[in-house]
C-alpha cells in the first residue's frame, strides 16, 4: 500500500511520541494533531492543534489522508462525562469524517482493559468476547464496535491494537504479561497500515512468556516481536499489589476499583 499522508491523532501523548519516527518513514507527510501545541520531531511532519470533540475540525484534518493512526482520547478511568467527550464523541466524529473523505484505513489504540475482567488464569485471543473492567474499557469496546461497523458498511479498514503497558521496560509483575516495547508497537502499527485485512483486533504485547494473550492473528499478519519481558521476571515477580481483586483479573487496579463483593464474583466457571 502506498501512503502519501498519515494523520496521527493524540500525537503529543507518550505512546504516540514513541512511534512517530517510524511512522514518518512510511509516508510523505506525517500530519500530527493534538488538543495542545506540538513540537516537530521530523522533517516531514506538519502540526495541527484541534479538538476532535468538535466535528467541524475534522474535514480539514482528514483531507487527502490515506490512513489514520488514532491515539487521541482520555487514557485512564474517569467519570462518564469526561469519557463521553474524549473517547466516544471523538470516535464517532473521526470515523464519520474518515469515511466521508475516503480514508483507506484506521489503526487505533484499543486497550487491554477492553478484556480486563478475564481472570489471569485464562488465555484469550482476538475472538474472546469483550469483558471491560471499567468505564474506560467500555469506551474501547465501543471503538472496536464502531470500527467493525464502518469496515463492513463503508469499506473503511481498521485494526484495533489492545495495547498493554508501553514503555522501555516493564515496571511491576502484572506488566510481565502485557508489556509492549515501543519498537514492537511500531511494528504492529506498520502492519496495520500495510497488511491485507478487513477489520482486525490484535494484542499490543511483546513476546512475553507470561502473556495472557494468544496473539496468533497478529503473527499471521506478519508480527514478529523483537522484545520480551522475560529478562525482567526475576526482579519484578514480587512487585505486586495487596488487592486480591487486582491480582485475580487481567485488568489489575482497573478491575478492582469499585468492585463489589469478593474477588471471585464476576469470574466464569472453568
Amino acid at each position: 500500500m502506498s501512503l502519501n499522508r498519515i494523520l496521527v491523532t493524540g500525537a503529543g501523548g507518550k505512546v504516540a511520541r514513541s512511534v512517530r519516527a517510524r511512522l514518518g518513514e512510511l509516508c510523505t507527510e506525517l500530519r500530527l494533531t493534538d488538543i495542545v501545541p506540538l513540537q516537530s520531531t521530523g522533517p516531514n511532519q506538519t502540526l495541527h492543534v484541534a479538538d476532535l470533540v468538535d466535528p467541524a475540525t475534522l474535514p480539514a484534518l482528514v483531507d487527502g489522508v490515506d490512513a489514520i493512526v488514532h491515539f487521541a482520547g482520555y487514557p485512564r478511568e474517569a467519570e462518564w462525562p469526561v469519557l463521553l467527550d474524549a473517547n466516544i464523541r471523538t470516535v464517532i466524529h473521526l470515523w464519520e469524517a474518515a469515511a466521508a473523505a475516503g480514508v483507506q484505513r484506521i489503526v487505533y489504540a484499543s486497550s487491554n482493559h477492553a478484556v480486563g475482567y478475564y481472570a489471569r488464569s485464562e488465555r484469550i485471543d482476538h475472538r474472546a468476547p469483550p469483558r471491560p473492567d471499567s468505564r474506560y474499557g467500555v469506551t474501547k469496546v465501543f471503538m472496536e464496535a464502531t470500527a467493525s461497523l464502518y469496515a463492513d458498511k463503508c469499506g473503511l479498514r481498521a485494526m484495533g491494537v489492545r495495547i498493554g503497558y508501553c514503555g522501555p521496560e516493564p515496571l511491576e509483575a502484572r506488566m510481565l504479561s502485557h508489556w509492549v516495547h515501543p519498537d514492537d508497537l511500531a511494528q504492529l502499527i506498520e502492519i496495520g497500515l500495510q497488511a491485507d485485512y478487513h477489520h482486525e483486533i490484535v494484542y499490543g504485547v511483546s513476546a512475553n512468556s507470561a502473556s495472557w494473550y494468544d496473539n496468533h492473528r497478529a503473527e499471521a499478519l506478519g508480527y514478529k516481536p523483537r522484545h520480551s519481558a522475560d529478562p525482567f521476571a526475576a526482579a519484578l515477580a514480587a512487585v505486586r499489589s495487596n488487592d486480591p481483586v487486582a491480582e485475580r483479573y487481567q485488568g489489575g487496579s482497573f478491575a478492582a476499583a469499585g468492585h463489589v463483593g469478593d474477588a471471585d464474583r464476576p469470574a466464569r466457571a472453568g
